[in-house]
């Protein structure tokens, strides 16, 4: 195509696991197409792509890289530059590719999986700001910083979003103004702009080169994390009902058929298109509006619980306006904040500004890295407008955002194209719709939602999204080859395993791969107890730690270059490491 032809890149055809994960972010490799076959992912800061060069079946992930490496930092501006050189020339594509019936079904799902978060982190900062922050600011942050992002950014199937790690931080200093004394609006601002300056220092001087350190052993672990996160919380909420003085028994039980019926309808429509019935277009269509029939099916049987049998079930609940939480004007006095508290609130920014970089960057890289995107990232460029919507959101009062894997890996999912490969029986990528206009009507509609689709909105059933974010969690869980792997470890007989599993057919010892698995098992075991201990604050740096995880497992000799190769990627630590 032209776009092959502008770019000079080989396609991506990487091994997929369930929130699009595959190869590392490398240095550009130049290597000949003609030479071998190739797979690979966007390189940082540059318009080609790494590449995975296909071998021998033991040796089938060795990683291709340029015996120069990227620097860690390069000089001003040089990223930011080669990321718009990039991306400049496929700005007309990124809509024209947008438009088709999967993009609008992306957008119905989204919708849905975008805002109850959101609300619910309203709540949450409610609660943990005594009503200085809300649902109001955080749609608003939503909706402005993702329209904003969605037309500027270099990556637009980057979804972004309040996160977990954020609202947690916020509380904390929310809760340190309170003790100590401080005016809350003032110092927030001023840590968002130092954070702001942080971020925009790590996108001119191209720092979000550190991630080429991270493999797919850091990407498995945290999809596998975040998929089972959606799934227990989502699961937790209606059980918890059961153990609620305040709501009967017959209710929390109509509220669990209403999750059930709603997460079992999205299972077989989106089953559908795997199915040997019908048209395959009708069924792929029919496949894409899995999500959002499915919440159609949910909202009719409680309306026929309600109507039926008198079942009042807790529905989704918006702000009344667009008037801050708090008594306040929306753009904070800067100016009237003492230069003491503007000096101390440096002191908590680079803790924020930690938090964003690790949470903007991981998930990304896992966008950019997923199978069957062919158009480069764009890492310093979306850095840099990161940081000023970061600036942006804290004179407004608003919750800082970034990229949400969670978001931002279902988009990458919701678009793209599989089909069963014959030889296997294992799903893969044909093709995936990269486009601009999805992200930019979710946030639009996002914002609307206070103002016209209210009325609507208001009427779904909170129970009908715990359905569907259970779904999301499953969804998330299908090609994750970490979780295939923890199955495999059940098996004790090497001659059991699955004859056509990738893995299998390059030659893995049962007992490498245990140990291999174990591993990770073991670190994410640790992030979940982190993440709902009092040092959640960690969790983000316990995401990084995989990387360095990784390079002790290849430079203490646990594994053998050969094993690495095969479970993982070699990367340039480690004692084994083979240039292209």
């Amino acid at each position: 195509t032209s776009f092959e032809k502008k770019t000079g890149t080989m396609q991506a055809a990487m091994t997929m696991n369930t929130l699009g994960l595959g190869a590392a972010v490398r240095p550009a490799a130049r290597v000949s197409a003609k030479k071998a076959s190739f797979t690979g992912a966007p390189v940082v800061g540059k318009a080609s792509f790494a590449v995975r060069k296909t071998v021998a079946p033991k040796a089938a992930r060795v990683v291709a890289m340029a015996a120069d490496a990227e620097p860690i930092m390069e000089a001003p501006f040089k990223g930011i530059k080669d990321d718009l050189a990039a991306r400049r020339p496929l700005y007309i594509d990124d809509f024209k590719q947008g438009i088709s019936t999967k993009s609008l079904a992306s957008v119905f799902f989204l919708f849905f999986a975008a805002l109850a978060p959101a609300i619910a982190f309203g709540a949450v900062l409610t609660s943990a700001t005594a009503g200085m922050l809300g649902a109001t600011e955080v749609i608003l942050a939503t909706a402005v910083g993702g329209v904003a992002y969605a037309v500027l950014c270099g990556q637009p199937m980057s979804i972004l979003a309040s996160t977990g790690s954020v609202v947690t931080y916020t509380a904390i200093l929310y809760q340190t103004c309170v003790a100590q004394g401080l005016p809350f609006f003032g110092t927030y601002a001023w840590t968002g702009i130092w954070t702001s300056i942080i971020l925009m220092f790590v996108a001119v001087t191209s720092s979000s080169n550190l991630v080429r350190f991270f493999t797919k052993f850091t990407d498995e672990t945290f999809a596998a994390l975040v998929a089972c996160i959606f799934c227990v919380e989502s699961a937790k909420k209606i059980i918890m009902m059961f153990f609620n003085s305040n709501i009967s028994s017959t209710l929390a039980m109509g509220s669990a058929m209403v999750a059930v019926v709603t997460l079992g309808s999205a299972l077989a429509i989106s089953n559908f298109k795997r199915s040997p019935y019908g048209p395959e277009g009708i069924r792929n269509a029919i496949g894409d509006f899995a999500p959002t029939i499915a919440v159609g099916v949910g909202v009719y049987f409680a309306q026929f619980l309600a109507a039926n049998y008198g079942f009042s079930f807790e529905a989704l609940s918006l702000p009344d306006s667009l008037a801050p939480t708090a008594n306040r004007p929306w753009i904070a006095d800067l100016a009237a904040v003492p230069n003491n508290i503007k000096l101390m609130s440096a002191l908590a920014a680079p803790a924020c500004a930690i938090l964003l970089y690790m949470d903007q960057n991981i998930t990304t890289r896992l966008v950019n890295n997923s199978e069957g995107l062919k158009k480069p990232g764009a890492y310093h460029l979306d850095m840099f407008w990161l940081s000023l919507i970061t600036g942006l959101t804290s004179i407004c009062g608003l919750p800082w955002i970034c990229a949400s894997t969670v978001h931002s890996i279902t988009h990458v999912k919701s678009l793209t194209d599989t089909a069963k490969d014959p030889s296997t029986g294992r799903e893969k990528v044909t093709g995936v719709t990269e486009t601009r206009w999805t992200p930019l009507i979710l946030n639009l509609l996002i914002g609307l939602s206070i103002v016209c689709l209210k009325p609507v909105l208001v009427q779904i059933p909170m129970c009908v999204l715990s359905g569907l974010f259970f779904y999301l969690g499953l969804a998330a869980m299908r090609g994750n080859e970490f979780l295939e792997r923890v199955s495999m470890c059940l098996i004790t007989d090497p001659n059991e395993m699955p004859k056509t599993h990738p893995l299998v057919t390059g030659g893995a010892d049962l007992g490498t791969l245990k140990k291999f698995t174990y591993m990770q098992i073991i670190c994410l075991g640790i992030m979940w107890w982190v993440k709902g201990s009092p040092a959640a604050m960690l969790f983000p740096i316990l995401i990084a730690a995989l990387g360095p995880v990784r390079i002790v497992a290849g430079k203490a000799g646990w594994f053998t270059q050969e094993e690495l190769n095969l479970l993982d990627e070699q990367v340039e630590t480690d004692p084994g490491y083979v240039k292209a």
